[in-house]
């Protein structure tokens, strides 16, 4: 084989080699080799590859209607809630003009992640059967922490709630029937027996803590008193320590009693939100 012979079969071969691999590029950077990747990241929780990619997607076709639905479900997964609003407006060709209920629910799921409050939030959810709708909208109420529109709500929509969300509906039902503690009574009691408020908002330790303080430094106080008189410095210094004790106590006991009841909403709150989140 001659010298020129050998060049033009090595530019062949060179040339041939770089058309196949811009053509394996080519695949793997298409639609379908594309779209699996953004689901693989999607799927090992790498979501802000994933968003990254679908992105990528979106921007080469913006019509496709399974991958901004994918996009925002990306976002909602990386509890990415700046692009709330972004992510409604790529999904509003398939909500208004497509009438998607994949998309429909996405956006109302994102909402509620986010706790948002938007009134866009029920247009959106009339589009959905009774039976969705009314759990969303519950979970709006519970979301922004609207406690007695939820429980009007519930009991307004009680056979819908009832027959197919009966772990929210219970929850909603049973929270507006908790007994709290009141913080008057509590001081009121405290006022008495000192430490009984507390004991009355279930802070037994504390009680008996003021209870001995009080009591000790009182006594203390009495019998100091009551061998010198009103000149007894020891009488003055454990009746003030007394006084002290007996001030913190009554405002102690308001506290526990409000603490209490925080403690019993935020108990339901939790609660409700893991009704929801692993509803979606």
């Amino acid at each position: 084989m001659t010298q020129f012979s050998k060049k033009i079969s090595f530019t062949v071969l060179f040339a041939c080699t770089l058309i196949v691999t811009a053509s394996s590029q080519e695949n793997l950077l298409d639609y379908d080799n594309s779209l699996k990747f953004a689901r693989y990241l999607k799927s090992t929780r790498q979501y802000n590859f994933a968003m990254e990619e679908y992105e990528r997607l979106h921007f080469l076709w913006p019509g496709d209607t399974t991958i901004s639905l994918e996009l925002v479900q990306t976002y909602r997964l990386n509890e990415q809630c700046n692009r709330l609003e972004a992510s409604f407006e790529i999904l509003l060709k398939n909500i208004y003009h497509f009438n998607s209920l994949p998309a429909v629910k996405e956006y109302l799921a994102f909402s509620l992640t986010c706790k948002s409050g938007s009134e866009r939030f029920f247009d959106i959810s009339s589009m959905l059967q009774p039976p969705e709708r009314s759990f969303f909208e519950l979970s709006y109420y519970w979301s922004v922490q609207k406690y007695d529109s939820a429980f009007a709500y519930c009991g307004n929509n009680r056979d819908l709630l009832e027959k197919h969300s009966p772990d929210l509906y219970n929850l909603t039902f049973d929270f507006e029937n908790e007994k709290y503690k009141s913080p008057a009574l509590a001081v009121v009691m405290s006022a008495v027996i000192p430490g009984s408020g507390k004991a009355y908002s279930k802070r037994w330790g504390d009680a008996i803590v003021s209870f001995l303080f009080v009591g000790t430094n009182a006594f203390t106080s009495y019998r100091a008193f009551n061998k010198k008189g009103i000149k007894s410095v020891n009488g003055w210094i454990f009746g003030s320590l007394a006084f002290s004790f007996y001030s913190a106590n009554l405002w102690g006991s308001a506290k526990a009693a409000k603490t209490y009841n925080s403690n019993i909403q935020k108990r339901y709150q939790d609660n409700a939100e893991n009704i929801i989140y692993n509803s979606f």
